[in-house]
């Protein structure tokens, strides 16, 4: 038998949306692109891979992916949480956020690393404040929820 890339939980049943990742090359420069797939629909997501690392603990790189056509008038953009499955992905969550970063904690119940996202701090006309020229930012801690199988935690 085959062996299953992420819990069985998370892959299967495998109906559903699957995601693919693939890079294209047009005049020197590259880019990276989501793809997904249901039913008859298809659509592509041009954006960046910006992690790319194992982060639920079955030894296989999942992929963090941020989406150019998602930038918000905010400043803020789509990033989507992907767990590799046997021949596809699987997205278990992501948001609006300034930027993310894995940590190497998680909870007992788990193997799925927690996930420190950003958001702007914005003023009162909801402008993204800064120091020195630099966007403030505040950091939340989103973790894996085993029973609706998606990350989640406070934003704003």
């Amino acid at each position: 038998t085959a062996a299953r890339a992420a819990p069985v939980d998370v892959c299967y049943p495998t109906e559903g949306p699957k995601y693919f990742l693939s890079q294209w090359t047009e005049d020197s420069h590259t880019i990276d692109l989501l793809s997904r797939v249901e039913d008859e629909k298809f659509s592509i997501e041009e954006g960046k891979i910006v992690y790319n690392e194992d982060f639920n603990g079955d030894g296989v790189k999942d992929f963090i992916f941020l989406s150019y056509s998602s930038a918000g008038s905010s400043g803020d953009f789509t990033y989507g949480f992907f767990v590799q499955c046997q021949g596809f992905l699987r997205n278990v969550g992501g948001d609006y956020f300034a930027d993310v970063k894995v940590l190497d904690s998680h909870p007992e119940n788990t193997p799925y690393k927690d996930i420190q996202i950003h958001s702007y701090n914005r003023d009162k006309q909801d402008q993204i404040m800064r120091r020195d020229g630099m966007p403030l930012t505040t950091p939340h801690l989103w973790r894996f929820n085993s029973e609706t199988k998606l990350y989640e935690g406070e934003s704003r």
